[in-house]
């Protein structure tokens, strides 16, 4: 029998460039990982045909400056919004993959987008914040033409997302009413030493620029982080170090995995969702 390879030299921490890899490699540490990943995109379809909706409304001048627009059937008022920003590691899926989280939403009263962002290597990770932020202030500056709640705007966002939901509730940009980052990455420097930056580019400066353990906490709005129980060690460890920066709310939710953790925000009887339709004024 061969033996194991032995460890390299240590990349980041005590990981070395294998060991750091695997902490970002989800598909490999959750088997039945395709079944999440077909189930989203089906999900989505049906829900588009179910709930009125405007897709592709341009909030800037890329091909993928795009956002949906999900309304309940019968507002009393205007209703609040939930802003969800996907993940993909910010090169991969799209926004229609989300459209079913607007179900359980709409029904509960809240309009729901889901906005799409360039993805690299396409634009610069710094280009992607930025489409991301002009994209929240959008839906801020035009929800008096929508008929939506201004200030009552919540961004959400999973994985790449959870990183682009902090990155909205730090620097420029609307007042936000709160936000729910899942299974967020807010410290890119190991980003950047791993086998994903071959699509990202990203240089020491910028991947610190971009990190929000290195930013201000948010001026406003209640931020609520969540993660996986069953998700990698380095996973956990972002988390529990931007909880500190920022002095913010941390969760680990027993039992889910990188995949499964983003039904915690279209499940009614969730914890998450209960927290998030606080945040809405629901």
């Amino acid at each position: 029998m061969s033996e194991p390879p032995a460890p390299g030299p240590p990349v980041f921490g005590a990981y070395d460039q294998a060991g750091l890899d695997l902490q970002f490699n989800n598909r490999a540490r959750v088997p039945d990982f395709a079944t999440y990943l077909a189930r989203f995109p089906a999900a989505s379809s049906r829900a588009r045909a179910l709930i009125g909706s405007e897709i592709d409304l341009a909030y800037g001048p890329g091909p993928r400056d795009r956002l949906d627009l999900f309304r309940p059937p019968a507002p009393k008022g205007k209703p609040p919004v939930l802003a969800f920003i996907h993940g993909g590691y910010w090169q991969g899926l799209d926004k229609s993959h989300f459209s079913y989280l607007a179900r359980p939403w709409v029904r509960a009263g809240a309009a729901v987008v889901t906005l799409g962002y360039p993805i690299c290597p396409a634009v610069t990770m710094t280009r992607l914040v930025a489409s991301v932020r002009a994209g929240i202030a959008w839906i801020a500056a035009e929800s008096p033409r929508l008929g939506l709640d201004g200030r009552r705007i919540v961004v959400a966002g999973h994985s790449a997302g959870g990183h682009l939901t902090a990155m909205a509730m730090t620097g420029p940009g609307p007042d936000l009413a709160g936000g729910i980052a899942l299974s967020g990455l807010y410290d890119l420097e190991p980003i950047r030493l791993s086998y994903l930056n071959a699509a990202l580019g990203m240089g020491a400066e910028e991947a610190r620029r971009l990190s929000p353990v290195h930013l201000p906490r948010p001026r406003s709005g209640r931020l609520v982080l969540a993660v996986g129980g069953a998700e990698s060690e380095e996973y956990h460890r972002q988390q529990d170090t931007l909880s500190a920066a920022w002095d913010v709310e941390a969760r680990a939710l027993a039992g889910l995995n990188h995949f499964s953790i983003v039904d915690a925000l279209a499940d009614p009887s969730n914890p998450l969702f209960l927290t998030a339709a606080e945040l809405l004024g629901l």
